[in-house]
């Protein structure tokens, strides 16, 4: 029986155990640092107050068991890989495999250049962080709602698609807050902070502009072309010399690939992703896999594809059935990636899209982009509820 080691339980590597489940030759063993499965594409909910713990975040351990044959479960730190010997190394342990499969995401990444920014930002690909940013946000309401007057300015730095939805959920709960809080709802601002020239950089110029426009019905105050040269306690300090007040803030503005565990000699770009052949496979490693944000995936054209669930979910699946189609001696044509769509959350029931090339913008965009977290959510759940049902006592 070969082993497929999957390093990461993101969308990626939960996706790709799905895919192998049926494959019976295959021993399954998934390794995460972390117990739970947790859902980033919700994070802005969650940072806003408007979803709660349990459904951004779901038990790995219990997930796995719930498959009617044994997947193993190892948390566990990676430290290391040795390919020549086909062995990952773990903090206290070490396994072999015969394909690996690295899905093990990307982390906030904070540029050295902004001096200050990672000692006084919070970042939100780690839920640790985006508990204490909302606990934050939440003392601020409790403050006001207390009869407190001082002056608040949440600054989200970083207009990229994370950054709008925090900003655009945060305005939306504000607005929700007047009635509770009066006039000193007034006391709290919003700013959206990006140096490049616009919101959402890349993305078609409808759901630039729907977003703009949702972004001040919510009284968020965007600034655009700003560039941050340093941050200290209470200011933002721009090169142009200008300054941004803050109470506190939150750094979306870009993300590095957990892959520090891989050898040198393995190629990678400048925020760690992994360089990776057509068939999603390293260079002279054929049975090494990467996939999901942990990888540099481009489309047909040669174009880099932006670090989505969407892209990790259909990589994961591609791997898949090229380890299955490698177990029976089957050539597997290259990966042929592509975005079929966007949602975009604005807050409330709002939101943008652009799907196989159609937009729109309102409450179907939002509902949409709600069914398909649904359905994902509601499939790992029951999965994980099955798990939890034949738990060992």
């Amino acid at each position: 029986m070969k082993r497929v080691v999957i390093a990461g339980g993101g969308y990626g590597g939960l996706r790709a155990i799905e895919k192998l489940i049926g494959t019976h030759e295959l021993e399954l063993v998934l390794i995460d640092a972390n117990n739970y499965h947790f859902l980033q594409t919700e994070i802005y909910g969650y940072i806003a107050g408007t979803k709660d713990i349990d459904e951004i975040a779901i038990d790995l351990g219990l997930w796995c068991r719930g498959f009617k044959r044994r997947v193993t479960f190892i948390k566990g730190r990676i430290l290391g890989l040795e390919p020549q010997n086909r062995v990952l190394l773990l903090e206290n342990s070490k396994i072999e495999y015969d394909y690996l499969i690295i899905a093990t995401g990307a982390k906030t990444r904070f540029p050295d250049s902004i001096k200050g920014l990672r000692e006084y930002c919070y970042g939100i690909k780690q839920l640790g962080r985006s508990f204490k940013f909302r606990h934050r946000f939440e003392s601020v309401i409790k403050r006001k709602l207390e009869g407190e007057r001082e002056k608040i300015n949440i600054v989200v730095i970083g207009a990229g698609l994370s950054g709008v939805e925090v900003a655009a959920e945060m305005g939306y709960m504000l607005k929700r807050y007047e009635k509770m809080l009066g006039e000193r709802a007034e006391d709290i601002e919003i700013t959206l902070v990006d140096a490049r020239k616009t919101i959402l950089p890349g993305l078609h110029p409808y759901l630039i502009e729907s977003a703009s426009k949702r972004l001040e019905e919510l009284g968020v105050k965007v600034r655009c072309s700003a560039f941050i040269c340093s941050i200290d306690k209470k200011e933002i300090h721009l090169k142009d010399g200008g300054k941004i007040g803050y109470s506190f803030t939150i750094f979306t503005g870009g993300i590095a690939a957990n892959s520090d565990f891989v050898p040198e000699n393995f190629g990678k770009n400048d925020i760690g992703q992994l360089i990776v052949r057509p068939s999603l496979n390293i260079e002279n490693h054929e049975e090494i896999f990467a996939i999901g944000d942990v990888a540099q995936i481009e489309d047909l054209q040669g174009h880099i594809l932006p670090p989505t669930a969407q892209i990790a979910e259909k990589s994961a699946e591609y791997v898949a059935k090229y380890i299955r189609n490698n177990l029976k001696g089957i050539r597997t044509n290259p990966f042929r990636a592509k975005m079929d769509g966007m949602f975009i959350a604005l807050g409330g029931r709002y939101g943008t899209a652009e799907l196989f090339g159609c937009r729109f913008s309102g409450v179907g965009a939002y509902y949409i982009k709600r069914l398909i977290t649904l359905i994902y959510y509601f499939g790992i759940n029951l999965r994980a509820n099955a798990g939890y049902k034949i738990r060992k006592p």
